[in-house]
């Protein structure tokens, strides 16, 4: 893609990006899907990080979401309401400690969830996040940084294979961030094929698209474009 096709992709974007929320309150299956799948293991991580057992916390984040993607809740969710991470943990910390008052096995099995959560995978998962003396708030903000990026990278390699290029983002996924990767560039370019200044080329592209690629997602999260190269520091500043 030339640079002046990138231009014009990134002038597509509106000024605010609540877009997936919004559509996914007007019955869109696609945006509903993506919506729950991409937002719910930072939530989960809260409930568990607060002390709830892994049968509340996966019944409390189906429920959530059950209730979040109803009209009348997900109207609440303007622009003028901020961040989407601060919003969903909000309305999450509301739900947990004003709404949820039955006995939550009495809800497993009675109508099909908006999403399903496999625990054993979502335990292990939780077992990858930090575990020393995190709030339950941090550690949802760690949970939701690692979702971002690995939304990105997700989106990044789909991109490459799209365009044929499937070998060369493997090749050079370990370098998506500078000075990161332990396999020289000398294999690299002899395993693609290609001269040396060739793969650091490559690689410079492909982080240079990444960190794009992260700015997109996050635009996807905030009310104002200005706040997008302060949630980029923010997650940096999480690790």
């Amino acid at each position: 893609m030339e640079a002046g096709d990138d231009n014009r992709h990134h002038d597509a974007f509106p000024p605010t990006r609540w877009s997936l929320v919004l559509e996914a309150g007007d019955d869109d299956p696609v945006a509903r899907a993506t919506f729950c799948h991409a937002y719910w293991f930072p939530l989960y991580c809260y409930a568990r990080r607060t002390g709830k057992g892994i049968e509340d916390a996966e019944d409390l984040t189906q429920a959530f979401f059950e209730r979040l993607l109803t009209r009348d809740f997900i109207s609440q969710a303007k622009s003028s309401r901020g961040r989407l991470r601060t919003f969903l943990l909000r309305c999450f910390n509301n739900f947990m400690t004003e709404q949820w008052r039955r006995d939550t096995t009495q809800k497993r099995g009675g109508g099909k969830p908006p999403l399903a959560i496999d625990a054993l995978s979502a335990e292990e998962r939780l077992a990858l996040e930090p575990h020393d003396t995190t709030t339950p708030e941090l550690e949802f903000e760690r949970a939701w940084a690692r979702e971002l990026l690995r939304q990105a990278v997700d989106r990044l390699e789909a991109s490459y294979q799209a365009a044929g290029n499937g070998a060369v983002f493997h090749a050079l996924r370990d370098h998506l961030t500078d000075g990161s990767g332990e396999l020289g560039y000398d294999r690299i370019s002899a395993g693609l094929g290609i001269s040396e200044p060739a793969a650091r080329f490559a690689a410079f592209k492909l982080r240079q698209r990444y960190r794009q690629t992260l700015r997109d997602l996050i635009r996807d999260t905030v009310a104002d474009l200005d706040e997008v190269e302060a949630e980029v520091a923010h997650l940096r500043a999480l690790f």
